[in-house]
């Protein structure tokens, strides 16, 4: 994803994320005060429902006073008319929307019923006697009404007096609590559509009598698992809808039965509105969106535009390409950045230029250096159609002593003579600094005779005595010649051999001399030496020195570390660095270690059988990486003997890995596989990539000898090995210090949590037979 499209992407989101954090705080508020305000309105209409409730009691207490008044009724009842009564009970109650009309004396006993089953209103059973006597107290002095239960169902009782003028019975209506009252007291009042009466006798639980013109269940939440009425309005959920409910007892009657109003409303329908402007807002938000986007573009390419283009010169700096680039008409930051791009471009170019210059050249002579020499003499064997060609290495054998005697501001002047002395002999030839006492001539298309003559010319300029002050100096030249393709068919092989001449020249009298095989001392050395080493891995001439290896915490030998020796007829015992390099460079070393590892392995074998529990380090060389049978050679070998993989450790060096990585890794990751331990060997020398050390099933780091060797006395070196020692334990590896050669390391490597030493200070390589007796004293 582009710079553009990010920009673009990153605007829009801003904008939807804070047009929906506007919808979401709006909509949280605007929820909040419709649920606070919801409540203020609920507790006011269960405050006007009681007083409802009271105003119907009045009524109707007032309405069954009037048929108390009635002078026919008083007549009937004082002439025991029973048939006159319990019609004019009837008819009275119908008006007063009563259910039940009782005529009892002032005692309490019933004498008609007007929903008795005796045709004559007559009670049965035990019906004889009016069941709230509760409501009896006071009734002579006002009316009375309460709540009660009778039958099953929930009932406003009102008792009131006949009076003739004195009292003479009490007249009981009992007019039920139920739907039809409920949805007639909403038509006359601003009662919510939702209301539910709910009642419990006894103290039993609560069950609904009554609801209003909607059934929507409210107080089933409300007492869900025998819950106490809640004091306050809540919210509470009902088929998936939320409301806000409030319960409002209204007292206890005689006949213990507790009465409360369950009122509520939906919230939904509260936000009704809201939802209806979150429509209009979303289209405005879109819109917004919209009009965001475009102009987020616009900005977007108006400024990746110009850093596209400065991308497009940094990647053309990248190759080596520093044109500048055009300039554009713009006055803003912009255009300060393009301009100020502009000259680092100039400024990095002539830094560039003055360090390739550095790079190439000779801070003395001012001639190409080494390196740009070889590439140049490459170059030029490359390029050109001739097949000959002459390299002279010019040394001054006295320069050194000058050094030491007179200071490099003299021996700095005499080399930047020589070289101009040498451009002055061969005009167009290129003259370069080899070291800091040699300079090269290379003549290309020159034969023997040419490049001796112009030897012997050099030698006479340059032999003669440089004068200095008062002092007159022999800079005592010698020149090594070598030719192409004789003596070499590339530039590297030349200089090699030309300076393997200039040595020649240097020990004998004449100062000029050609390269000749025979007198390089390297060459027969070398293949007579690899000869013999196949000799030796057939014959008996080859040992493993084992050093032990120090665990530091639990002061023990834990293992020991195998070194290959040769025993040479002629040259007598020889360590490893002075054979193995010479065996890589042939492929003899895939034989050396085959023989290595099956002796290693071998001799584990007999420690076990001794008794001992040692671990074995074994090294292996860059060409054993690209190896893909190794693993399987190696199993074979612990199998053969019987010995746990867990007791081999197999060292790499970090140029051995990161010679061919993916094969490394690959032959590596089998070997562990396996259970055998893998160690990086002269760790912190190398040119590893943490990130690829990571990626390899390292268990052990090995802290390079040449940072132990002086870790008591030099400060950089111990805080490069407590580096180490912490990276090591952080990445899960244990940690080995090779090279230590005195107690003072030894502590030092105590204090940072090293888990193992290796050195002379512990233990010297021995042969096995000298190894039992260190580990065994007598």
């Amino acid at each position: 994803m582009g710079f553009r499209v990010r920009l673009v992407a990153f605007l829009v989101a801003i904008l939807v994320i804070v047009q929906g954090l506007t919808w979401l705080l709006v909509f949280e508020v605007t929820r909040h005060e419709s649920i606070k305000v919801g409540e203020r309105q609920l507790a006011s209409a269960a405050e006007v429902f009681v007083n409802q409730l009271d105003d119907i009691s009045l009524r109707i207490a007032n309405s069954v006073q009037v048929l108390a008044l009635d002078y026919a009724l008083r007549e009937s009842i004082a002439e025991h008319d029973r048939a006159t009564v319990l019609s004019a009970l009837r008819n009275h109650g119908r008006r007063v929307g009563a259910a039940r009309m009782l005529l009892m004396d002032l005692d309490g006993h019933i004498s008609a019923d007007t929903g008795s089953a005796d045709p004559d209103g007559r009670p049965t059973g035990n019906h004889a006697l009016f069941p709230f006597p509760e409501l009896l107290n006071g009734v002579l002095e006002h009316p009375v009404a309460a709540v009660v239960a009778m039958d099953g169902h929930a009932y406003w009782m009102v008792v009131v007096t006949v009076n003739a003028p004195q009292p003479l019975a009490l007249i009981a209506a009992g007019i039920p609590i139920d739907d039809h009252l409920l949805a007639n007291m909403q038509r006359l009042s601003t009662l919510p559509k939702n209301i539910e009466l709910i009642a419990s006798t006894d103290r039993g639980p609560w069950k609904v009598v009554a609801r209003g013109d909607r059934h929507v269940p409210l107080s089933a939440p409300l007492l869900r698992d025998g819950k106490a009425l809640p004091a306050a309005p809540v919210l509470v959920k009902v088929g998936g809808r939320e409301y806000v409910a409030l319960a409002r007892p209204f007292g206890r009657s005689p006949g213990n039965v507790a009465m409360a109003v369950v009122i509520g409303y939906s919230l939904d329908e509260a936000l009704g509105p809201f939802r209806s402007v979150t429509a209009t807002w979303l289209l405005l938000v879109l819109l917004g969106l919209a009009v965001g986007a475009v102009g987020a573009w616009l900005i977007a390419r108006g400024v990746a535009r110009p850093l596209e283009e400065l991308a497009d010169t940094a990647a053309r700096i990248a190759s080596g390409d520093y044109t500048p680039p055009p300039p554009r008409r713009r006055h803003d930051e912009l255009a300060r950045l393009a301009d100020a791009f502009t000259r680092m471009l100039g400024a990095i170019r002539e830094r560039e230029e003055r360090i390739r210059f550095q790079a190439e050249h000779d801070a003395i002579t001012g001639t190409p250096n080494r390196v740009a020499a070889e590439a140049i003499v490459q170059r030029d064997l490359a390029t050109t159609a001739r097949h000959s060609g002459a390299l002279l290495m010019i040394g001054l054998a006295r320069l050194p002593d000058i050094v030491k005697t007179m200071g490099h501001t003299i021996s700095d002047h005499l080399m930047h003579d020589a070289s101009v002395q040498l451009q002055t002999l061969a005009p167009g030839q290129l003259v370069a600094c080899a070291t800091d006492s040699q300079l090269l001539l290379w003549l290309p298309g020159a034969g023997r005779s040419e490049a001796i003559t112009l030897a012997f010319r050099v030698r006479d300029a340059l032999g003669r005595p440089w004068r200095e002050a008062e002092l007159s100096i022999d800079a005592a030249p010698a020149i090594g010649i070598a030719l192409h393709p004789q003596h070499g068919a590339d530039a590297s092989a030349l200089l090699q051999h030309a300076e393997v001449a200039l040595f020649a020249a240097l020990g004998h009298e004449d100062p000029v001399s050609f390269y000749e095989p025979a007198t390089d001392p390297h060459r027969p050395a070398r293949l007579a030496l690899m000869g013999e080493l196949r000799q030796a891995l057939d014959g008996d001439q080859l040992s493993i020195a084992y050093q032990p290896r120090l665990d530091i915490a639990m002061d023990r030998i834990e293992g020991v570390e195998g070194l290959v020796r040769w025993n040479h007829p002629l040259h007598g015992p020889m360590g490893p660095d002075e054979f193995v390099p010479l065996a890589e460079k042939t492929g003899n070393i895939r034989h050396l270690t085959r023989w290595v590892l099956a002796s290693g392995i071998a001799q584990l074998r007999q420690w076990m059988d001794e008794g001992r529990e040692l671990r074995l380090a074994l090294n292996l060389s860059a060409r054993d990486l690209d190896d893909a049978d190794l693993p399987r050679r190696v199993a074979a070998l612990l199998g053969a003997h019987g010995v746990p993989a867990r007791r081999l450790v197999l060292e790499v060096t970090e140029s051995a890995v990161m010679a061919e990585p993916d094969a490394a890794l690959k032959v590596l990751q089998r070997l562990a596989a396996q259970d055998i331990d893998i160690a990086i060997d002269d760790f912190g020398v190398g040119q590893s990539s943490l990130a690829y050390l990571r990626r390899l099933p390292v268990r052990e780091l090995k802290i390079d000898k040449s940072f132990v060797a002086r870790l008591g006395e030099d400060r950089e070196d111990q805080a490069i090995v407590r580096a180490i020692v912490d990276l090591g334990h952080r990445l899960g590896f244990r940690v080995v210090a090779e090279g230590v050669e005195n107690s003072t390391a030894l502590d030092c490597l105590r204090d940072m949590g090293c888990d193992f030493a290796q050195g002379f200070f512990i233990a010297r390589p021995l042969e096995a037979a000298a190894l039992r007796d260190f580990l065994d004293p007598p």
